[in-house]
């Protein structure tokens, strides 16, 4: 009887220890990470040059006192309520053959706040397409990430005289700050 006794006892503490360990090795533990990425305000074209070429016009002109029309559709990627502002670059803005020009007018329409609603002369004067006072707001909206932004561009050939035949060009930067 103390054999069995004794090998109860052993038996108990060999389950003991056995169990104690099997619980220890059995365990678990959890950490939760947070983690924090940063996206800062930015706004950019989809493209940094863009062209409109020859073909692009409604047609080239052929007459006097003649008109043609054009629409450059432009991506603006933003996360940012930003302003656009136009500024005339290679030959002003104003299309030009050697010494003669045309006259150019323009226009922003898209996803700006207060689109325009009939072309603005070439120009830096006051009520011009260049003027300083010239710009656009485009408000961004949460979940919108890309607006679609339209120059639309008009060359005129005078009324009394015939133009120079050949290819006018000129530049305009679309500027979007914050």
């Amino acid at each position: 009887m103390f054999k069995v006794k004794i090998a109860s006892a052993l038996a108990f503490l060999f389950a003991a220890v056995i169990s104690s360990l099997v619980a220890w090795g059995a365990g678990s533990v959890a950490t939760v990470i947070t983690l924090t990425g940063t996206v800062d305000s930015f706004a950019e074209w989809d493209s940094a040059t863009q062209t409109i070429t020859a073909a692009n016009w409604t047609g080239h002109i052929t007459a006097v006192n003649q008109s043609r029309t054009v629409t450059g559709a432009y991506h603006l990627y933003t996360n940012v309520t930003v302003t656009i502002t136009p500024t005339g670059s290679t030959n002003s803005g104003i299309l030009t053959n050697g010494t003669q020009t045309l006259a150019t007018e323009y226009m922003i329409t898209g996803g700006v706040d207060t689109p325009d609603g009939a072309y603005k002369v070439a120009g830096t004067g006051l009520g011009e397409f260049f003027a300083v006072l010239n710009t656009y707001a485009l408000t961004h909206v949460s979940g919108t990430g890309v607006y679609d932004v339209n120059l639309l561009a008009r060359m005129s050939s005078p009324a009394a005289s015939a133009p120079d035949s050949g290819d006018y060009t000129c530049g305009v930067t679309l500027t979007a700050a914050w």
